[in-house]
Formats: structure tokens, sequence, C-alpha cells
């Protein structure tokens, strides 16, 4: 009864921003990922969805402090250009869906302009290789954003995490442009450890490994783990992949991502997904 409750009252969100939006969302949130019931999850998350939609199409959306509601990611980019929001529904076999949606800065005589997130991750055959649109994005949860420049060009890139399935997770580093028509792309063939050039990078590694993804700013690089297989016979099965302890990493030069081998990392606290975990049967709202 008090999720239909809070459920109705979304519809009564609808068109004006509420005094009582927070604490919607809040509960609304915690539905979703957490209820031990898909269907209410999934209940949950379309309330959720139409709640934020009201909220950010509001003309005091861009500062609604979205980033104090837990189990989603709010952030804003270096330059405060956008505002990208993303968050997971669990489904019950171990498997996530994927939202998204990316809020522009407010300017005068220009409508409120927001751009819907359509997670394609199932379509998409390899990703690293794929320049992708909002239609069809590679869907994620992403904690970082890392604003670079060359030559008149300006390049969001995004650490971001999927739990990919019940066998595996994945850290994702995605590339965001934005036009000058505000088209927005996610891609870009800037990771320079093959010749081609990478669009993106896919760490998959084992679901109970600790798999570490993270921006040094003191350094100027993104640092992460090296993944190996647990057993050479399970070479290119990343559900039995985990950190060997060394490192890796990229730093920007020249327009490109550079691959560092081997890099010496600092010991800096990482992202945690723990707020974002797969459920477990018997979860409790």
């Amino acid at each position: 009864m008090a999720i239909r409750r809070v459920l109705i009252f979304v519809f009564f969100l609808s068109g004006s921003v509420s005094a009582y939006a927070q604490d919607v969302l809040v509960r609304l949130s915690g539905c979703m990922l957490n209820d031990s019931s898909f269907e209410r999850r999934r209940a949950c998350g379309i309330a959720f969805e139409r709640s934020l939609d009201s909220l950010l199409n509001d003309a005091n959306g861009w500062n609604y402090p979205l980033d104090t509601i837990r189990f989603i990611s709010a952030l804003t980019a270096p330059d405060n250009a956008f505002k990208l929001i993303t968050w997971n529904v669990p489904h019950d076999d171990g498997t996530f869906g994927f939202y998204g949606r990316i809020r522009f800065a407010n300017k005068s005589a220009v409508p409120i302009r927001i751009i819907r997130l359509n997670d394609a991750r199932n379509s998409i055959s390899k990703p690293q290789t794929k320049s992708l649109n909002a239609e069809n994005w590679f869907g994620a949860l992403y904690y970082k954003i890392i604003r670079t420049k060359h030559k008149r060009k300006t390049y969001y890139t995004l650490l971001g995490w999927n739990g990919n399935t019940a066998l595996s997770n994945q850290k994702i580093i995605d590339v965001l442009q934005v036009s000058k028509d505000g088209r927005v792309t996610f891609g870009a063939p800037l990771f320079e450890d093959t010749k081609a050039g990478k669009y993106r990078v896919v760490l998959e590694y084992a679901e109970q490994a600790a798999v570490s993804l993270r921006y040094l700013e003191t350094d100027d690089v993104i640092v992460f783990d090296h993944l190996v297989p647990t057993n050479p016979l399970f070479e290119g099965q990343f559900a039995f992949y985990s950190s060997d302890f060394s490192n890796d990493a990229y730093r920007f030069e020249k327009g490109k991502w550079k691959f560092i081998r081997n890099f010496a990392a600092k010991n800096e606290r990482d992202f945690r997904p723990e707020d974002f975990k797969k459920p477990e049967k018997g979860i409790k709202r």
C-alpha cells in the first residue's frame, strides 16, 4: 500500500516541482533497487522516471541537489555544461536495466533541453569499436566525468560500472561528446593500446572479484587493475578474470589516451558499488 500511495502521488507531480519531490525520489530509488519483487521494482522505476523528468523540466531543475538522492548517480560536468544522471533496476536473473538523462545547463531564451538515454547493450556487439548515441547507449552507472580538450574539441571521459550478468561485472571507460547543435555521441577512437584505437574500454571480471578503475588527479591518469584469468584454461572467459595486483593506466596526451603498462598507482579511494549491488532473494523493503 505504501508503494501504491507513492505511485499515485507521482502523477500529481507532473508539470510542477513539489516540496515533497526529494522524499518521493528517495523512496522510489530505494524501491526500484531493493524491493524483493521485480514487478514492484519495475513499477517504482517507471514512477521514478516520471517524477525525475517532471523535476528536470522545471525552470529550477538545474539547481536541484540530485546528488543527495541515494541509489542513483548524479554528476555535473566539470565545466557545468550538463548534468548526467544514471541509475539501474535489477532483474531477477542478476542482470540490470540501465537508465539515464542528460540535462543541459539553463540558457536564456533557450528551452530546457533533456536527453533520454536508451540502454541498448544487449544489441551492441564489439562495443570497443562502436560510436553510439543516446538512442543506442552502452548503459552504465557513471561515477566520474573527466574533461579534456584538444584542438578545439572537448571530450568528457566517463568512468562507470555495469553489473553485467550474474557471473560477471564490468567497469567502463567511455567518451561523451556534445556537438554545437546539442547532439551527443558516446565513444571515440582515443584509447591507444591498439593501432586502430578503441572507442571505449570494457573491463569484464568475475562477480566476486574486486576491481578498481579510478582517476588520479595528482598524476592526471586513469588507472585500473590488470585483469587475468584465474586459470590459463579460462582464457577469454571473463567470468573467471580478476586482478593480478598490478595496474595499467591511460594518460591524455595530444588528444589521445595513451596506454601505460605496469603503472605504479597510489592508494586512493575508488568508487565502490556496494549501494548498487545485485539483489538477493528475500531482500526486504
